[in-house]
C-alpha cells in the first residue's frame, strides 16, 4: 500500500511539474509587446505615417505627408485586437522571414518597415514593396495592421 501511495504521488509531482514547465515562447507578457509599421516616402503621393502598437492597447500613429491627418494622434485598441494582431504575425510566421526584402525589380515605390518585440525580442523586416520576390503574406500582414488599427481614419 506503502508504494502506491509513493506512486501516486511521484506520478502527481511529475504531472503537476510538467503542466507548470513552459518555454518562453509559450508564456506571453502582452505589456512587452510593441508593433510598429511605417510606410515611407515614393516618388509620388504615397502616404507617409508610422504607427506604433503597445500591449496594453495604446496605438500611436504619426502622420507626415499626403495623409488626411498630419502629426501625433494618440488612441486605445482593445486587448482582443492586440492579440490578434500577435495571432497575424505568428500565422505570417514572420520570424523566418528575412530581414529585407529591397531588390528593386521596380522603381519609385515605397517601403513598409514592420516591427514586433515580445519578451525583450525584436524582429524588424524592411520591405521595398517594388520587390517582387517579398512573399505575399508580408504585403497581407501589413495591410491587416492598417485595417486592425483603422489607420484609414487618418489616412483617407
Amino acid at each position: 500500500m506503502k508504494k502506491l501511495l509513493v506512486i501516486l504521488l511521484v506520478g502527481c509531482l511529475a504531472l503537476t511539474g510538467l503542466a507548470a514547465c513552459n518555454t518562453e515562447e509559450e508564456i506571453l507578457d502582452l505589456n512587452s509587446v510593441i508593433i510598429t509599421l511605417e510606410r515611407t516616402a515614393c516618388y509620388g503621393f504615397c502616404p507617409i505615417y508610422s504607427l506604433t502598437i503597445h500591449g496594453n492597447g495604446t496605438v500611436i500613429y504619426e502622420g507626415q505627408d499626403f495623409v488626411e491627418t498630419t502629426g501625433r494622434v494618440e488612441t486605445v485598441i482593445s486587448k482582443e485586437k492586440v492579440k490578434q494582431l500577435i495571432s497575424e504575425f505568428e500565422k505570417t510566421d514572420y520570424d523566418s522571414l528575412k530581414d529585407s526584402y529591397t531588390e528593386r525589380t521596380i522603381t519609385d515605390a515605397p517601403s513598409v518597415i514592420t516591427s514586433i518585440t515580445r519578451n525583450g525580442k525584436t524582429k524588424t523586416i524592411e520591405h521595398y514593396q517594388g520587390d517582387f520576390n517579398a512573399p505575399e503574406k508580408l504585403t497581407e500582414l501589413e495591410d491587416k495592421i492598417d485595417e486592425i488599427v483603422n489607420s484609414k481614419q487618418w489616412i483617407k
